[in-house]
């Protein structure tokens, strides 16, 4: 059953749902961008700012920053946000980013990357793995703990942040202390149960989903890890892991098998199952009264796994 709020939304804003044979990107981008207000008015914090990081292809990686305290040495979590990998930005996740930080009493450094179609696979995880790299190299002068780093995204930011853990280990690296993944794109195949539960009606529908993943990775392998994250052959030795989940998503089963494999793997794992929800509602808290209790929720299990090294992570 769909929350009474998430459905007055469906029956109101997400009314018009875009054409996933050949959706207007202009139009999608907007939208994103106006869904922000859903989220109320943006949280106060000690500082936000933004700051620009240097690419493996020279490009400039924009970033913003959000401290909720003066703390010179916070942890950090790196942040991907959500939209297909075509949609959404700095200003459309700023609102969920401050939540974020105050809550998990962290600095969040949301990363502004390369968008679809425009630029394609690998280009977005380039992008976040820079900015990550970027922060290792800068943390003191940040204000903020080189050893309790992490890494999180909603939706496709969800693969992203799932697919970095997977690159950082082909590469022998040191793994976040923890990732957060929140509603995660995980399987390019797009064949789990909830694709046909849900495939209408409920904002992100089958067919965009599947839009989505041609236009970031047209020719994308369905077995290549760091671009379908659930395909990846072994999951061991990756950073532990937060996971949530909307109970009527098309990405839902995504989410339940990456957290299933991870603990057969011997990663720490966690599961936050959000009844009534949709895809994309971590951002309508304003809109949605139950979403800040999902946030305080998943947030309290995630700050665990940011305690200081001299503090019990459960």
């Amino acid at each position: 059953m769909v929350d009474p709020a998430i459905q007055q939304l469906l029956d109101t804003v997400f009314v018009t749902a875009p054409d996933p044979n050949a959706p207007d990107v202009a139009q999608l981008r907007a939208g994103a961008e106006r869904s922000a207000v859903l989220g109320g008015v943006p949280e106060p914090l000690h500082d936000v700012r933004d700051l620009v990081a240097a690419g493996a292809r020279g490009q400039r990686v924009p970033m913003r920053m959000y401290r909720p305290a003066s703390d010179p040495a916070l942890p950090l979590v790196v942040y991907a946000h959500g939209g297909g990998w075509v949609t959404g930005s700095l200003d459309s996740h700023d609102r969920l980013c401050r939540q974020l930080a105050n809550r998990l009493g962290a600095a969040v450094l949301a990363v502004d990357y390369a968008c679809a179609p425009e630029q394609r696979y690998p280009a977005a995880l380039d992008d976040v793995d820079a900015a990550w790299h970027w922060c290792r190299e800068e943390a003191r002068a940040l204000g903020v703990d080189p050893s309790r780093m992490a890494v999180a995204g909603d939706s496709s930011g969800g693969n992203l942040a799932a697919a970095l853990t997977l690159r950082l280990r082909r590469r022998r690296e040191a793994q976040p202390v923890l990732q957060l993944l929140l509603y995660p794109a995980l399987d390019v195949r797009t064949t789990g149960d909830a694709f046909a539960r849900y495939a209408e009606g409920f904002n992100l529908s089958a067919a965009m989903m599947r839009w989505y993943w041609r236009a970031y990775a047209p020719d994308g392998r369905p077995d290549d890890g760091e671009l379908s994250p659930l395909a990846a052959a072994d999951l061991s030795g990756l950073a532990p892991a937060v996971v949530l989940v909307a109970a009527v998503d098309v990405l839902r089963d995504d989410g339940l098998a990456y957290a299933r494999r991870l603990a057969e793997s011997g990663v720490p794992v966690e599961v936050v199952d959000c009844p009534g929800m949709i895809h994309g509602f971590l951002r309508w808290s304003e809109a949605v009264p139950a979403v800040r209790s999902h946030i305080d929720r998943v947030c309290e299990l995630a700050r665990r796994r940011l305690a200081p090294l001299d503090r019990p992570r459960l």
